[in-house]
């Protein structure tokens, strides 16, 4: 996966997704954790679902709203990567 890649949407959603990075831990792209970045400066994030016992813990969840789990290795991926391209500060080595 590259940065180039690049996901139209086909509904009335309008909006580009670009991929940002992945989980560092998956193999070949297949059902891994991975966030996009938008061209409405936002975020789409691909991640592992949970059911009814998670949300029953959950504040305020709206009709149009989901969630899910995302592992600490993908978030540790994105705040190193965000961190060194919007801010120049690089936090030490970032897997792609």
């Amino acid at each position: 996966m590259g940065s180039n890649m690049r996901q139209h949407s086909i509904d009335s959603d309008d909006l580009t997704a670009t991929f940002f990075c992945t989980d560092p831990s998956s193999q070949g792209g297949v059902e891994c954790e991975t966030f996009y970045e938008t061209d409405r400066d936002s975020w789409i994030v691909q991640l592992k679902t949970r059911g009814p016992k998670v949300r029953d813990q959950l504040v305020s969840l709206a009709e149009d709203e989901t969630f899910g789990e995302m592992s600490g290795r993908t978030m540790d991926v994105f705040v190193r990567k965000y961190v060194r391209e919007r801010y120049g500060i690089d936090l030490g080595i970032t897997p792609t």
